[in-house]
């Protein structure tokens, strides 16, 4: 008896881990936002201010090759 409730408390912590790291995948999920959509990117205020506003990290990122490039902040949902 002592080793069917042993082998049963190991699979049943085995499922238990799976959920946990299921459930913990869908809480990292990233959200991306553009900051000042019409100014110009200055690199330091663009990761100054999405650090500030959003606890995330700022990037200056032209959308096509020649356009002015864009405060691009990604963050956790």
């Amino acid at each position: 008896m002592a080793k069917i409730s042993c082998s049963s408390f190991f699979v049943l912590m085995l499922v238990f881990s799976v959920f946990s790291l299921v459930e913990k995948a869908k809480g990292d999920e990233r959200c991306t936002i553009i900051i000042h959509p019409g100014s110009p990117c200055d690199p330091s205020d663009c990761v100054q201010y999405c650090y500030a506003e959003y606890n995330g990290v700022g990037k200056c990122i032209a959308s096509k090759p020649g356009r002015s490039a864009n405060c691009m902040c990604t963050y956790n949902c």
